[in-house]
């Protein structure tokens, strides 16, 4: 069947195509919910509400194949709707294998309108988007439905309408392999990402849902919807590739293997049966099964794909429940929980607002514009200044300055904008880690639970994406270094049970991550010991080091005081990427422990990595900025007052004993005020302990916009980047945690 759109109305098509999507997803639920509550807050006629909906729009833009599906969709709701009984199973099947073709057929058309595949001709666009045999498959499915339903009421609902001539010749061509290699890319694309999707939220949300209440049918629906999805699409794909295709056979059978789980799923739903462990460990394995499908469908490397007899598993565990049936249990803890399902949708449907999806290309090009433009209000100041004091011009230069307040204000909404749209909340990273610390439990034997806080806290989106990795990392060694086996945990009076707590939570313009457990802790004698004994420090300079030193040293590559190496961690590498991966994006990291009680990890960030302030320092006649995020103060240090002992400078602040040096001297530059005995320093803190840097002059805070340095000069230590000051001079950006370390490395050698 051809689809014709005028090409007046491609922007009204691309409009309701994309919003077709969003009513799609809520009409699935709802097919979902008519299967238990036929009538309830007026659900039936909703559904049909938005089926007429799409009809009506496809009718207007020129898409046939939908009108003619939606119409038949209404006949089967119509037919329903005079039986007045829950629906059966073939019914919601047929409704929802439906929605699934809707749902690709809506994401070809958006893709056709918007590539440059289409045939334009007489002001008319000409579109072979619909995949026959899918089609006639689901309408097909949905007359058996409506006929079985009629034939249950003993009456019909009214003559079926039959397809015309045209529309039957129009779907032949739908079968040619020219059309289908057309698709076939674009389905492949919209099938990978959103089973990556249902995977990712099934795999650490929905089977973490099951694994703490076997009993939550609500959840298990959840799953068989997104199954459900998967499978409409791997049928979609499936029927787009020829059967030579090199993915034809593997796509063939994940289709087995999803409608295998699929059938498990409803199993489980119809008798109402508690999802124990051995269904949770099974659908894990599915989900391993299909991710490996999805890389090797991303690399077209298909030689490697292992299902390890997972179909055959499905079947024993179907046999095992068709021998067994549900308790009555398990349906009531279902109904109670229907209520406040209807509550929380009523609630959503609320306050829902109207949304645009935008591609993150596009954001981080307006954050681009957006940090130049902070570089170049600086300059209105900079002009300012100049008029007034070199050509003596105050009324123009108080002109320029109430402009450059103006331009300040509005750039200043821009950025707070942008970055409000760029955060996304960190629950995306967190949901991970419940598989991780199931895995390594079933592992090591150990018993342990993972609580969550602050799960939706916000932090810049490309901020998430660096620290996924080593919060991984975190947490496995918690789990597997932290918390002990139940029988010693016993014997030291802990519950049996070990416990780890993944929080986070704003303070101060910064997001902090902890990751906290119950376990054995760090022993500071015993980090001590290992250091001198692998040469990594020596005993003199192991004796002068603190506790939280100490604590700093299994942060050095190489380092492990773990007994023995398992598949989990003990190779002594973890902990220094962990450092390097956060030190990239401006953070820092935190220990606190003590022996027997437990360990603490605190992870510091930035909210955004696009636009920071800083301090404007000079030293030896060069200009650094120095971020703000890592400077504690700025004080008055008398010359007479910094000792030095055993080759360390130091100074008393208030009482505490700070380390000290110039920031001339880190850079290997001649010291420029050797007659002054006031010096200006920056205490310095890299999370763990403060240093002062002594510099010429303190200027003034302001706005910058990091560039990476390249090639050599990317690799000198201290160094983080540079900028542009308002008045065009380029400056250097110092990297406080490098210059610290740099600092006491001096100190010692110096």
């Amino acid at each position: 069947m051809h689809s014709w759109i005028h090409t007046k109305d491609i922007k009204i098509a691309e409009v309701f195509a994309g919003e077709c999507a969003e009513r799609l997803k809520e009409l699935e639920k709802e097919i979902l919910r008519l299967e238990s509550c036929p009538e309830g807050n007026g659900l039936l006629g909703s559904i049909m509400k938005r089926v007429h909906g799409i009809k009506l729009g496809s009718s207007f833009i020129g898409l046939p194949a939908a009108v003619r599906l939606c119409r038949e969709m209404e006949l089967v709701l119509d037919a329903f709707k005079e039986r007045k009984e829950p629906a059966d199973t073939g019914v919601i099947d047929a409704l929802l294998f439906s929605a699934d073709f809707l749902s690709a057929y809506m994401s070809g058309v958006l893709e056709s309108l918007k590539g440059s595949s289409t045939a334009v001709e007489n002001g008319v666009v000409q579109m072979k988007l619909e995949n026959g045999d899918e089609h006639e498959l689901a309408v097909e499915r949905l007359r058996q439905a409506r006929e079985k339903s009629e034939a249950g009421n003993g009456e019909g609902c009214g003559l079926r309408e039959e397809a015309s001539p045209e529309e039957d010749a129009d779907f032949e061509i739908l079968k040619s392999d020219e059309f289908k290699r057309g698709l076939t890319q674009g389905i492949r694309e919209q099938f990978l990402y959103e089973s990556s999707e249902h995977i990712d939220r099934i795999e650490n949300d929905f089977l973490i849902r099951l694994d703490a209440d076997g009993g939550d049918m609500d959840t298990v629906n959840e799953i068989f919807r997104a199954i459900h999805s998967i499978k409409g699409g791997a049928g979609i794909y499936l029927s787009a590739l020829p059967p030579q295709a090199p993915e034809y056979s593997e796509l063939k059978k994940l289709s087995e293997v999803v409608h295998s789980f699929e059938s498990l799923l409803a199993l489980i739903r119809d008798k109402r049966c508690i999802f124990e462990k051995r269904h949770v460990d099974l659908s894990l394995s599915v989900m391993d099964y299909l991710k490996s499908f999805i890389n090797a469908a991303a690399l077209e490397e298909f030689g490697s794909i292992c299902d390890n007899g997972i179909i055959e598993a499905i079947k024993r565990q179907m046999s095992d429940i068709k021998g067994s049936s549900g308790g009555p249990a398990q349906n009531a803890a279902a109904a109670g929980r229907q209520e406040p399902e209807k509550n929380a949708d009523s609630r959503s449907k609320s306050v829902l607002a109207q949304s645009i999806r935008v591609s993150q290309e596009k954001l981080d090009k307006m954050m681009n514009m957006i940090s130049e433009l902070l570089v170049a209000k600086n300059s209105f100041m900079h002009i300012s200044s100049k008029l007034s004091l070199e050509y003596d011009l105050p009324e123009i230069s108080k002109e320029v300055k109430q402009v450059g307040a103006h331009i300040n204000r509005i750039s200043d909404g821009l950025q707070d904008a942008i970055m409000s749209i760029r955060m996304v909340e960190i629950k995306t990273v967190f949901q991970r880690m419940p598989r991780v610390v199931r895995d390594i439990a079933q592992s090591t034997g150990k018993k342990m639970e993972l609580h969550m806080e602050g799960e939706d806290t916000e932090i810049d989106k490309t901020i998430i994406e660096q620290i996924s990795d080593p919060l991984v990392h975190l947490i496995r060694n918690a789990a597997d270094h932290g918390i002990e086996s139940p029988d010693e945990r016993l014997s030291t009076g802990k519950p049996e049970t070990g416990r780890i707590v993944l929080r986070a939570y704003n303070r101060n313009k910064h997001v902090f991550v902890e990751i906290e457990d119950d376990g054995k802790g760090i022993d500071a004698a015993a980090i001590k010991e290992k250091a001198v004994e692998k040469g990594f420090i020596s005993a003199e300079d192991a004796g002068k080091m603190s506790r939280s030193q100490l604590l700093g040293l299994i942060f050095l590559p190489g380092f492990s005081t773990a007994g023995r190496v398992t598949e989990v961690s003990g190779r002594g590498v973890g902990m220094d990427i962990v450092k390097s991966n956060i030190a990239k994006i401006n953070g820092n990291v935190m220990i606190e422990s003590e022996a027997g009680k437990g360990t603490k990890i605190a992870i510091r960030l930035p909210l955004s990595l696009a636009v920071s302030r800083g301090l404007v320092v000079e030293s030896a006649g060069e200009t650094y900025i120095i971020p703000l995020e890592h400077i504690a103060e700025t004080v008055k240090i008398n010359r007479s007052s910094i000792h030095q002992f055993h080759g360390k400078r130091f100074a008393s602040l208030r009482g505490d004993v700070i380390g000290v040096d110039w920031l001339c001297r880190i850079f290997a530059a001649q010291e420029t005020d050797a007659g002054q005995e006031e010096l200006n320093a920056v205490i310095l803190s890299n999370g763990a302990d403060n240093y002062a840097i002594v510099v010429d002059r303190l200027k003034n805070e302001q706005e910058f916009v990091i560039k990476p340095l390249e090639g050599h000069l990317a690799a000198v230590p201290g160094i983080s980047g540079s900028t542009l000051l308002g008045n065009g001079q380029v400056v250097l950006i110092l990297n406080p945690v490098e210059v610290i370390q740099l600092a006491e490395n001096n100190n010692i050698t110096g």
